[in-house]
């Protein structure tokens, strides 16, 4: 009988605790609407002063208290604004390169950072190859330097050290590679035919 006793008082005070959390977690709740309620209360009265503001001054003081609330209220997301800006930028110079394609004869100028000091050194020759896709798509230029030695360079499309590239004349090839020319020597290293534009 005693255990019986003990079993119910425990059952009580587990109703009762029960009860208690149930208490306190309705309390939590109306906190928290009651906290909803203010907020959109404040948010509301926001927007009535910011109307009335520009009912009463020019159009270009509220979007200037908009920007100055909004900045406020996003200081967080602004970074990432900014980080979008220069996506935009860099696509914008990406754009300005102009087309050109293996066989072709260009000459890339490229930015070199000596010190304080940046040059500019122009490279020319043939496009004998491209590869890759996206950001880390490049082309491989080919010229014959001093003493017949062929010098090759790889540049990166979205680099930011090519300062311009000017395409001298177009090829006409039939290959996507063109790396037979590196055993070709003298002046049959650099001739390719010249693709005929129709105007």
């Amino acid at each position: 009988m005693a255990q019986d006793e003990n079993k119910q008082e425990n059952k009580e005070e587990q109703l009762e605790e029960t009860a208690k959390e149930e208490v306190k977690t309705d309390e939590v709740t109306e906190d928290i609407d009651g906290k909803n309620e203010d907020h959109a209360e404040k948010e509301n009265a926001v927007e009535e002063e910011s109307s009335e503001i520009s009912e009463g001054v020019g159009e270009e003081d509220a979007v200037e208290n908009n920007n100055v609330s909004d900045d406020l209220d996003n200081s967080g997301e602004s970074e990432g604004a900014e980080e979008e800006e220069v996506a935009t930028e860099e696509k914008t110079d990406e754009g300005s390169l102009p087309k050109f394609d293996v066989g072709d004869t260009i000459r890339v100028s490229y930015k070199i950072v000596e010190g304080d000091k940046v040059r500019t050194q122009p490279f020319q020759g043939i496009v004998i190859a491209m590869k890759g896709a996206g950001l880390s798509k490049t082309f491989t230029v080919r010229k014959i330097g001093a003493d017949n030695i062929g010098v090759e360079r790889i540049f990166p499309f979205q680099s930011p050290n090519i300062d311009s590239i000017k395409v001298m004349k177009k090829g006409k090839v039939r290959r996507a590679k063109l790396y037979y020319l590196r055993g070709r020597v003298g002046r049959k290293a650099t001739r390719i035919k010249e693709k005929v534009v129709a105007k």
